[in-house]
């Protein structure tokens, strides 16, 4: 709307209109002072410029003490004195100085005038351009006048005014020189420097448009300057083209001349602000960088910034700016990730703002996050897994930006992105669709093996579970992140083991994996070397314990605090921070061939060579197959540091059906 009202011949008429007579009214009143104080300097020097009364006086008395003075000497000649005084005559530099104070008087006065009459002109013609009558008269009228102003060169008139106020300016300096110079000579040095540099200074301003398109320097005398350097160029070119041509005839090099001679007629032709314009639309890229972050940092609204951030797409998959993400985002990164950190945290923070609205905030900036690949989605991610921002966890949206991030290189994004989709997959009940895609994409399995694990039961939450504590043991043992442990990791294993499930319900491959994968936590918490690793495997174990009770029958004659203590109340239970409370599985149809610590092995070969809800008679060893096992797996875990387990390796896309 605005760039529609800068063009509309109303608003066009009536800023124009409005220009005149502020620069009229402002120079009006600098003109005043100025007229004074030249008047006030005019009224001593104008005295030189007449015979004075007192020189005449002067004149006598001198003569009178010379005839005295000869009537008291005796025997000695004196020469004739004149009896008239000698005609007045001022010296040449008080007629300069007065010549020039007068002329600097009469142009500022001048220039008052034609202020005074510009600020009437431009009255009359808001006056006459809005009649009361129809608007097909009134644009008929307001076109005849403005076609007037035009044709008449109305701002050339505005343009004379700084020209007069300059001139009469230096003219005044000038007489000032000029004066001081038979005054005293010390004073007359001071103000000749002063004077010298300001107009040195000022013949700088004025030439600096013509070498430096981008100045914001100009005087009025800077656009008849470059007229007429550019008409010098545009001769020499023409001469030199003509020189070429009859005397060393090149090809080559009058191509050249003519190329140049054409590009200084253009200039000629479409003036300095054409050719600054021209100028900056042969530059790099870099200036279209440079523009945003000014735009950018004038920014102060939150609904200005999510039109920005709205923008950030299309302007990085725009053909206009080359490389605009080495132009603007990269150099820009940590500026942009600080602003959409604030922006998001007010949004979700703030009760005044409707959900409708925040979700389309959060999909915007997750849009900007992921074209533009800031830093921000680190601090996205923590923020959301510290609690902060948990409400993220609701929008499937979400879930998929952060598993765009689960390729990255840096470790602990990708680990803390597989942190967060598994709470969108256990926190979003709908599923439909895209939760479908977006949990065949965590765990890498096919769409029917899938479908099998959302129609039985708890199976999908019980594979999500033992899907990211797969992930947290690779990500901690062999990336260490222990902050992240205690921030993340334990946190993200307690809400995400928040469910009961119904033990005839679960897959027999699921129980297979996680019993696997608990026996592996057992062994590691009871014999590993390292007290820090049993230590928060233990913690693991007791976050996930609940799930373990569930899918077992719990001895009726037991006493154990693991299997009595199964509220949260319970939690604080020092026993639960013990090794030993935690017993194996030893179910002879939980369990397969236990590898100790198998990080290795993918999550979806957990459902490989599965027939419809029947494990393969292979992969159910014998009781006396089991204890071996257990004895082997015991003994390797006790002498294996954790920094030799190889990440799980997840496939990007799932296996075809």
């Amino acid at each position: 709307m605005e760039s529609r009202c800068r063009w509309h011949p109303c608003f066009r008429e009536c800023l124009f209109s409005q220009n005149f007579c502020f620069c009229a009214s402002t120079r009006n009143v600098w003109t005043g002072l100025f007229s004074a104080a030249v008047a006030t300097f005019i009224g001593v020097s104008i005295q030189d410029l007449k015979p004075n009364s007192q020189d005449i006086s002067a004149f006598y008395l001198a003569n009178i003490y010379q005839v005295l003075a000869d009537a008291n000497t005796s025997g000695i000649s004196a020469p004739p004195t004149r009896s008239v005084p000698p005609p007045f005559s001022p010296s040449t530099s008080v007629v300069w100085v007065n010549s020039l104070w007068f002329l600097s008087l009469v142009m500022s006065l001048t220039c008052a005038l034609l202020a005074t009459s510009l600020q009437q002109w431009a009255r009359r013609y808001l006056w006459v351009t809005q009649p009361r009558c129809g608007p097909h008269r009134r644009s008929r009228v307001r076109s005849f006048f403005a076609e007037g102003v035009d044709k008449l060169h109305l701002p050339w008139a505005v343009e004379t005014l700084p020209v007069l106020l300059h001139g009469s300016l230096f003219l005044f300096f000038s007489g000032l020189v000029v004066f001081l110079f038979n005054i005293h000579h010390t004073v007359f040095t001071i103000v000749l420097w002063w004077v010298g540099l300001l107009t040195g200074l000022y013949i700088c301003i004025t030439l600096m448009p013509i070498f430096r398109r981008d100045s914001p320097y100009y005087t009025p005398l800077s656009r008849s300057v470059w007229f007429l350097a550019t008409s010098f160029v545009y001769i020499l070119f023409k001469f030199l083209c003509w020189h070429q041509i009859f005397y060393r005839y090149s090809s080559e090099t009058w191509v050249r001349l003519v190329g140049l001679k054409c590009l200084y007629l253009r200039r000629l032709s479409t003036g300095l602000v054409k050719a600054a314009e021209e100028t900056a639309r042969g530059l790099g890229s870099g200036i279209d960088g440079r523009a945003l972050l000014w735009m950018f940092e004038s920014l102060d609204e939150d609904h200005d910034l999510e039109r920005f951030f709205a923008a950030i797409p299309g302007f990085c998959n725009s053909k206009v700016v080359v490389d605009p993400l080495n132009t603007f985002t990269k150099p820009n990164d940590k500026r942009l990730s600080a602003a959409l950190i604030g922006f998001m945290d007010r949004t979700l923070s703030s009760n005044l703002i409707s959900d409708s609205i925040k979700q389309r905030r959060v999909v915007i900036c997750r849009a900007a996050v992921d074209v533009t690949s800031l830093s921000a989605s680190q601090q996205i991610l923590d923020r959301a897994l510290h609690g902060t921002w948990d409400k993220l966890f609701n929008s499937i949206d979400f879930g998929f930006s952060a598993k765009s991030w689960c390729n990255e290189s840096d470790p602990r994004l990708a680990f803390c992105a597989k942190c967060v989709v598994s709470h969108v997959l256990s926190r979003v009940q709908e599923r439909d669709e895209r939760w479908l895609r977006l949990a065949i994409d965590q765990f890498g399995v096919s769409r029917s093996v899938l479908q099998r694990l959302v129609v039985h039961g708890d199976s999908i939450l019980l594979a999500n579970l033992t899907f990211i504590t797969r992930e947290i043991c690779s990500y901690h043992w062999n990336h260490g992140g222990w902050p992240a442990f205690y921030g993340v990791s334990l946190p993200t294993l307690e809400a995400i083991s928040k469910f009961k499930p119904q033990r005839a319900l679960i897959l027999p491959e699921l129980q297979h994996g996680f019993c696997d994968l608990w026996n592996q936590l057992v062994l590691t918490a009871r014999n590993h070397k390292d007290l820090h690793y049993r230590g928060t495997t233990a913690g693991m174990l007791k976050r996930i314990r609940k799930i373990y009770i569930a899918l077992h029958e719990v001895p009726s004659n037991t006493r154990m605090p693991f299997f009595t203590s199964t509220d949260d109340d319970d939690d604080d239970d020092a026993t639960l921070n013990q090794e030993s409370s935690y017993p194996l599985c030893d179910s002879h149809s939980h369990i397969s061939i236990l590898t100790p610590l198998d990080l290795t092995r993918p999550f979806h070969e957990l459902f490989a060579n599965k027939t419809e809800g029947i494990p393969l008679a292979s992969s159910v060893p014998s009781q006396a197959s089991q204890t071996a096992h257990f004895t082997s797996a015991t003994a390797t875990i006790s002498h294996s540091p954790p920094a030799v387990i190889a990440s799980p390796s997840c496939p990007s896309t799932p296996p075809h059906e």
